[in-house]
């Protein structure tokens, strides 16, 4: 039953973000005056459903249905994935780059959406850590270095610094190297050079520290200690978009990274959907040993960062992606003329049989990962 649960919970992060994505293509296609012919909740059989209002001037209607698989859903569009009538004023293919590529993007806009609501909801539930001196460790390099309670960290190595996982992020990508470090104190700019010490986590992982307490803003389910402060609404949006904008890079950075050479933090690479529910998992039974609202508040957390993950990497230009789409339409716009929608449909075959391939491989490696394998 404890491996039960938290797998069910994944299914419906996973159904909901992938909805969400959804979702998003519906709106932006309805907006466009596209027909969509079919908006479906989950996968697989068709359960029940029933149509909406007439949106064509045929009189036709898009069927709502739910499906036999909780697992995400689909927004099937007339002229996206087959030819049309092209005197038809309800196909996708027959509306302008600027519609049709407002349609493509719109599914991850929706994503990117929903991860910043529940960023901000959850910075103002449960407030965030600030780069920050709350206090120090004696003997510890923060302490040796002169750092004092107040000091404010703004870069890392040149790297701006604006939350704190951003921080320890700078810390797992040091290697154990000497950092430098940038800081603020009663206003004034200061520079050092501060080599942290390796640490060991209860969980046997290697860490890098410099040894300090940094500051926290509280939020509404916390009573503040003494001379802490709370989150405002402005500093929870400004947090919330802060959140985005390092969850939207780390992949990007981690990539520049290992192709580099340079150190990236244990664990990280890509993971598919066998390795996230592990990871629920490890979520799961981590968290509700404190409390049901503790394990809710992860398992929201963990449903922006995938709405974010999954917005970024239908952008990509990867064929069968929203991104190889909207590069044709970049391509289009340039040309002046489509391209052929064969020649457009067997790269986007390919790259989908390729995607299907890189996925075994990552789900080969996520069970490795998981049942302790090398």
């Amino acid at each position: 039953m404890s491996t039960l649960i938290p797998i069910l919970i994944f299914i419906l992060i996973l159904g909901i973000v992938v909805f969400v994505h959804e979702m998003g293509h519906y709106l932006a296609a309805r907006r466009a005056g596209v027909y969509v012919e079919e908006f479906a909740l989950g996968m697989g059989p068709l359960l029940f459903g029933f149509h909406g209002k007439p949106v064509t001037h045929m009189g036709e209607r898009t069927l709502y249905s739910v499906r036999l698989f909780p697992i995400g859903g689909f927004c099937k569009m007339r002229g996206n994935d087959e030819e049309s009538d092209a005197d038809d004023p309800y196909s996708l293919n027959n509306k302008t780059i600027k519609q049709r590529a407002l349609v493509m993007a719109g599914g991850s806009f929706m994503n990117f959406l929903m991860a910043f609501i529940l960023f901000f909801v959850l910075t103002m539930l449960t407030g965030y850590l600030v780069a920050e001196v709350r206090g120090l460790q004696e003997g510890f390099p923060a302490y040796e270095s002169g750092l004092q309670v107040g000091d404010r960290i703004t870069h890392i190595n040149g790297n701006r610094v604006t939350l704190y996982a951003n921080f320890e992020l700078q810390m797992e990508f040091s290697g154990g190297q000497p950092l430098d470090v940038r800081f603020v104190r009663d206003g004034v700019r200061h520079n050092i050079t501060v080599t942290p010490v390796q640490v060991v986590r209860t969980d046997g992982s290697i860490a890098y520290r410099l040894g300090f307490r940094p500051d926290f803003r509280y939020g509404l389910l916390e009573t503040p200690g003494e001379g802490f402060r709370r989150v405002g609404v402005w500093s929870s949006v400004t947090n919330a978009a802060e959140m985005m904008v390092f969850n939207i890079r780390i992949p990007f950075t981690i990539l520049a990274r290992w192709l580099t050479n340079e150190p990236i933090p244990d664990g990280a690479g890509a993971m598919g959907p066998i390795g996230m529910a592990g990871q629920v998992t490890q979520i799961y039974q981590r968290a509700i040993q404190h409390s049901v609202l503790d394990m809710v508040l992860d398992m929201l957390f963990f449903t922006a960062l995938i709405n974010a993950a999954l917005g970024l990497m239908n952008l990509l230009p990867i064929p069968a992606l929203d991104g190889a789409r909207l590069v044709f339409l970049a391509i289009e716009g340039i040309r002046r003329k489509p391209i052929p929608p064969e020649r457009e449909g067997m790269v986007h075959l390919a790259g989908f049989a390729l995607m299907i391939g890189l996925a075994i491989f990552i789900a080969y490696r996520d069970i490795v990962r998981l049942t302790g394998g090398v």
